[in-house]
């Protein structure tokens, strides 16, 4: 959300310096218009209750807790699937959560934002979900207010045909700004799709590496863009105050391993310690280049991928890395392997999947992380995967533009479909 207004005022400080000359011609050109999203509190605060199931449009995150699989259509709310039986999933209902893009789950309650708020909300019947908390105004600083029209939610695609007047426009390169304010980018560039503390032995769900929602040391934590937000989960389930820690920018997603949080960056991977859990502490960071980047864990290794290709993810780097982070204050780079847009991975103990947008999603043998490049198992292809989670039966979850799928992975050479709910436009 915050990244599509970023990359918005970045944008225009770039054609500003970049275009300061006007001329007297015209063409006509196709571009994409991006129009602001703007909504009131009243329009997302509103009561938590389970709807008749409604089909994927535009999923995002996808999250597992004991039999279910929470399924997040963005800035929409979340889809509740039952999935005790892999094979026949069951879409129970849909949550509607203006605002929603990340969640996790503990203990039976799912937290979930909704634009500026951070809702706990009891799922211990996931057929009547009941709102315990709705912690307002955590997330101010993630979005942009207009007095006038309220909070900005995010931009609009809109392909437009017109006759472009250079003497009434900056521009540069492919990009312009109108003296009206509104955003263009020629068409050929859109290739891409933005108390007391619980106690015990909580259960806490699985989410993807694209997560930017976590739970560890029974804390929830939450990304921004150059901050982190950590909130200390009660046994009623709801959250105490939160305390917000600046990091530097361009923060992705997050992952908890030990006593650590990873973070993936646009431009590296940062490592915080949470020894003092409400004061996270950035022990290191390993810089690479600019490109979208999440990570996971394993013991000593972490698994980071870089992609390009969208406006959000600039450079040209297509790789995975693999890092030794035995010395979390001096993590090193070990290895790299192109790649061709990878994008979220997960991984068993002597397998990495690997998403690769629109290339599907592949399977590598990691037994030897030196070798991991040249010993593909597999490669699941027609379908679009965007991220990951492995469970521990050796069966896969997967999210992606076109639907979510899921597969027995116990002979990885040979993947078989469980199931699919597809996206319908």
């Amino acid at each position: 959300m915050k990244t599509l207004s970023y990359a918005f005022f970045i944008l225009i400080a770039s054609v500003t310096l970049v275009s300061c000359f006007k001329d007297s011609c015209s063409n006509t050109m196709t571009y994409t218009q991006y129009v602001p999203v703007y909504v009131t509190p009243d329009e997302y605060r509103i009561p938590v209750t389970l709807s008749a199931p409604e089909t994927l449009h535009d999923p995002g995150k996808i999250y597992f807790y004991k039999k279910y699989v929470f399924i997040n259509e963005v800035r929409k709310g979340v889809h509740v699937i039952n999935n005790e039986n892999p094979m026949q999933p069951i879409n129970i209902g849909f949550i509607n959560i203006p605002g929603n893009i990340d969640m996790a789950v503990m203990n039976n309650t799912l937290y979930t934002d909704a634009y500026t708020d951070l809702l706990s909300i009891n799922i211990s019947d996931p057929t009547n979900p009941t709102l315990l908390q709705r912690k307002e105004n955590v997330f101010n600083s993630l979005y942009f207010t207009n007095n006038d029209f309220g909070l900005l939610s995010h931009y609009e695609p809109t392909e437009v045909t017109q006759k472009i007047d250079c003497s009434s426009h900056f521009y540069g390169r492919d990009v312009f700004l109108t003296e009206d304010g509104n955003v263009f980018f020629d068409s050929s560039l859109a290739n891409g799709s933005i108390g007391t503390t619980a106690g015990g032995n909580p259960q806490v769900g699985q989410g993807g590496s694209m997560a930017r929602f976590t739970i560890t040391k029974n804390h929830l934590y939450a990304v921004g863009e150059s901050e982190i937000f950590a909130l200390p989960v009660q046994a009623s389930g709801e959250v105490g105050e939160a305390t917000t820690t600046s990091l530097p920018w361009g923060i992705e997603t997050i992952y908890p391993f030990k006593n650590y949080l990873f973070l993936g960056a646009n431009d590296g991977m940062h490592i915080l310690d949470i020894d003092n859990p409400l004061q996270p502490k950035l022990r290191s960071s390993f810089v690479h280049a600019r490109a979208c980047d999440p990570v996971v864990v394993d013991g000593d290794i972490a698994y980071v991928t870089l992609r390009t290709g969208e406006f959000t993810c600039p450079g040209d780097r297509n790789e995975l890395q693999v890092l030794d982070v035995s010395n979390v204050d001096n993590p090193k780079l070990l290895h790299n392997f192109s790649m061709e847009n990878p994008h979220g991975l997960g991984y068993t103990s002597d397998q990495l999947y690997l998403c690769e947008g629109v290339h599907g999603l592949k399977i590598f043998d990691k037994s030897n992380i030196s070798e991991i490049g040249s010993k593909l198992i597999s490669h699941i292809q027609n379908l679009h995967a965007w991220d990951v989670i492995s469970l521990s039966d050796k069966s896969i979850l997967v999210i992606g533009n076109d639907g979510f799928y899921q597969y027995n992975c116990t002979n990885p050479q040979t993947p078989v479909l469980l199931s699919k709910i597809p996206v319908e436009r």
